[in-house]
């Protein structure tokens, strides 16, 4: 049969002008329904004499590719398949933990493709199976990360995402649709002509009118071999045609390769030899590919089903039988299993029902500090395959079932799922030995255990069971430990006698990394104290213990406490330098799975001045919405994000994220982050105005009543300039007789007095920015500039003619249009706006 490419090349001359007249685009986005035709004109266009000198790498999606993981490692092979020989790019391709964090890496190996004058194409086919919004934005980031020497080409049935409409504003986007790629009357004589299939100008009129120019369309009429050219050959009857004349043509041997290879979105070689049986898969596909079976190479030895043509295959392996798809799919996923791809071999287990395959699949998945996959995508596997029956067979699916709850912020589902795993334990440990480890994690994660409750059931573990298993991961890679995978505020008071407590525990967990470990959680406690001398010797200590080889999450929380501290004494360029070396160690070994949270402080730090720009950009490149679910292990960064709404004035939807944030913080337990959201829906009320500085109020003394308990100070003055007004109306309110509160006015005077101390120099939110919109009375101006002149209230009330509760309505109203706590400091900025005048 001849090859269906060469048949419509010469018929294609319209498509091709077109696309050579937006060659010099460096976004071109194809997009059509099924069987138009779009990738055979990608591939003919890329394959033209024209662009001959231009390499190519062909990216085929499927379903699977709905996570970053896989998303970025398609991107990537691709980017490696056009320059083999760049082997930083390939070192980072081929790293074991890509998965773990794939925007990183595919960002380091941005950075490192080299821009060698030579020109690049990558096509990304299928992209309409990308549902993830998530997945898509990833797309916009890597395309301007490209040097100009590359071009993307993306083919779709579906009209271009919202996450394109920047670049389609910018005119940087060029769209080529269905129209364009419709066969007109005359190329639909030229395709049958071509074909062997002589028609008249008024046959290939009617075949328009028939199929609309379709190209699958056009394709089974050619084949038909009938002088029919009704549409319904390929419309409702696509199948019975397919049926009729591809099928039946095809001896015993090509069906039933076909059928089992059907199963398969993507096919390589091995997949195929697994499937089939066949040792000489190779051969057989690259035959079958030249004689137009609807299946075609997309580089790597990568090969794909048209998708309607799929369809067809699956149907007919359905009519073979339940139990020959199933064990079609299990041997799919065994190859999976072997090639160490567990998230593709659990879906695959999980389609044909196989628990056992599931099972052993997840036990490497879930692995706290697995290089296979990230936290999302391992825990959404873990939700969608792991069920009661499962569950009754392989009991130690149930540390899966509540790790994943607890990283997923759904802390209900994780208490039930971990009582019923200690309640199996003895079971459980007979399936799983090092479940002996894994328990003990868990029990560290349960915040329903107090850290005297933990001590207790981890000094009855033979340390010989901790010490085979390796370094955990329990931080979920935030920055400051002590407030990390727990918040370990129990800590906070005789933190040496209480790590001590644990000691038998951290030796056997992370050895030589034990004593720098022991440091950060001194140094921690003793900055939310503000005993920043104190805290800056134990960050130091830790640091100078730390060890090449020590785990990158403990290095990365050593690095962030002296950076955290250093920045709390005003020596920003240390705390930069501290920051640096923790990206170095970063990259060194290669633990981008970090670079999320990283991100999240280093935006932090610039919000913390008022960085509106700062502020835009991570709203729209990093910061997730404030309507899905809360994710715990997100919650680092969602501080951050709260952080960036409340700079850019949209303090509603900062309130409703952080009222989320809060609700979560209280279920699991953890005071700092209870504080930290009550201070920010403090500080985003009181800006809002109207009637919400009341709540901003109550908001902050709840923040104070919490952080008296364990004596926390930090996370007040951090936030400077922002929360000296509310400060000093929170300490007037607790001097009153009716005040009933569980916080001390000494407590707050002492919150007050350190967060004006440093009020110029963490400017706040606002970035010491003046209200938008100001506006004073005419009377309210001369009382400034009264005040300004150093005359008392009562003087003011004589040279304006006022009664003194007057002057004092006006000065009140002068403050908090100022926010500001006090005569001196609304002098003082009356005269740097000019207002005195």
């Amino acid at each position: 049969m001849e090859n269906f490419e060469q048949r419509v090349q010469a018929p294609r001359t319209k498509v091709m002008k077109l696309l050579d007249g937006i060659s010099d685009r460096r976004l071109i986005y194809i997009h059509a329904p099924a069987g138009y035709g779009k990738t055979v004109s990608a591939q003919l266009w890329i394959e033209r004499k024209e662009v001959g000198n231009t390499r190519h790498a062909w990216i085929a999606l499927d379903e699977y590719d709905n996570k970053s993981a896989n998303f970025c490692g398609r991107f990537v092979s691709a980017l490696l398949a056009v320059q083999p020989a760049n082997e930083r790019l390939r070192e980072l391709a081929g790293h074991s933990s890509f998965d773990v964090a794939p925007d990183e890496f595919t960002i380091r190996t941005l950075s490192a493709f080299e821009d060698d004058g030579q020109k690049y194409i990558l096509v990304i086919d299928d992209l309409h199976v990308i549902k993830d919004e998530r997945v898509l934005k990833l797309l916009p980031a890597f395309y301007k990360r490209l040097p100009e020497s590359c071009s993307i080409v993306l083919l779709s049935r579906n009209a271009p995402p919202d996450i394109f409409a920047d670049l389609m504003l910018k005119d940087a986007l060029a769209i080529v649709d269905a129209e364009a790629l419709r066969f007109d009357s005359t190329e639909i004589k030229k395709f049958f002509d071509s074909g062997g299939r002589h028609i008249t100008k008024e046959q290939a009129e009617a075949i328009y009118m028939s199929t609309g120019g379709w190209a699958i369309g056009l394709r089974a009429l050619l084949f038909s071999g009938t002088d029919s050219y009704a549409m319904e050959l390929t419309g409702q009857y696509l199948e019975v045609f397919l049926k009729e004349h591809v099928w039946e043509k095809w001896d015993k041997k090509t069906r039933e390769y076909m059928m089992k290879t059907s199963v398969a979105e993507e096919l390589t070689i091995g997949l195929a030899n697994a499937l089939t049986g066949k040792k000489d898969s190779g051969a057989m596909l690259a035959a079958l590919a030249r004689e137009n079976v609807f299946l075609r190479p997309t580089g790597d030895g990568i090969y794909r089903f048209h998708d309607l043509f799929r369809d067809f295959l699956m149907h007919m392996l359905e009519d073979e039988g339940p139990d020959i798809k199933g064990g079609q799919m299990r041997r799919a996923g065994d190859w999976f299993y072997k090639s160490k791809d567990y998230y593709r071999a659990v879906e695959y287990y999980l389609r044909c029902g196989d628990t056992d395959g599931i099972s052993k699949g997840l036990k490497f998945m879930y692995n706290y500090n697995s290089p296979y996959a990230s936290v999302e995508d391992t825990a959404a596997i873990i939700r969608l395959s792991v069920n009661d029956d499962i569950v009754g067979k392989h009991s130690f699916l149930l540390e899966a079932l509540g790790w994943a709850a607890f990283v997923e912020g759904r802390g209900d589902e994780m208490e039930r799922y971990l009582d019923r795993y200690f309640k199996q334990l003895s079971k459980v440990i007979l399936q799983n030995p090092i479940s002996v480890y894994v328990a003990v994690l868990l029990r560290c994660m349960d915040y329903r255990n107090s850290m005297a409750d933990f001590s207790k059931h981890v000094a009855k573990v033979p340390k010989k069971l901790l010490a085979v298993a390796p370094a955990p991961s329990i931080s979920q890679n935030m920055p400051l430990f002590h407030r990390s995978g727990r918040d370990f505020s129990e800590f906070s008071i005789d933190t040496e006698k209480k790590l001590m407590s644990l000691q038998k525990l951290f030796d056997a967990m992370f050895g030589k990394e034990a004593n720098m470990l022991r440091d950060i959680f001194h140094a921690g406690f003793a900055y939310e104290r503000g005993e920043l001398g104190k805290a800056h010797e134990f960050a130091i200590a830790a640091s100078t213990k730390l060890k090449e080889g020590f785990a990158p999450e403990l290095q990365f929380c050593a690095f962030m406490a002296l950076a955290a501290i250093l920045d709390a004494q005003g020596e920003r360029a240390d705390a930069l330098k501290a920051l640096d070396g923790a990206e170095a160690m970063i990259e060194r070994h290669n633990a981008y799975y970090l670079y999320a949270n990283f991100r999240a402080y280093q935006y932090r730090m610039r919000l913390s001045e008022g960085d509106m720009a700062a502020a835009r950009i991570w709203l729209k490149d990093y910061a997730g919405s404030p309507y899905e679910h809360m994710a715990f292990y997100k919650l680092y960064r969602h501080f951050t994000t709260a952080r960036a709404y409340i700079v850019t004035k949209d303090y509603n939807t900062a309130i409703l994220f952080l009222k989320k944030m809060l609700e979560l913080s209280e279920h699991y337990r953890r005071p700092l982050d209870i504080m930290e959201s009550c201070i920010l829906l403090a500080i985003a009320y009181w800006k809002k105005g109207g009637g919400g500085q009341g709540l901003a109020i109550e908001f902050l003394e709840r923040a104070a009543c919490q952080a008296y308990e364990y004596g926390y100070t930090q996370l007040f003055v951090n936030e400077g300039a922002d929360l000296a007004n509310m400060l000093h109306r929170l300490q007037k309110r607790m001097v009153q007789s009716d005040y009933k509160g569980d916080v001390t006015s000494a407590f707050v005077k002492s919150l007050y007095v350190s967060a004006v101390a440093v009020k110029d120099r963490f400017k706040g939110l606002s970035g010491g920015r003046a209200p938008e919109n100001l506006t004073f009375t005419d009377k309210q101006k001369t009382v400034m500039r009264l005040m300004c002149e150093g005359h008392s209230r009562k003087e003011i009330a004589e040279k304006m003619g006022l009664k003194p509760y007057g002057v004092k309505s006006h000065v009140e109203l002068i403050y908090r249009k100022l926010d500001v706590p006090g005569s001196i400091e609304a002098i003082v900025k009356i005269k740097e706006m000019g207002l005195e005048q």
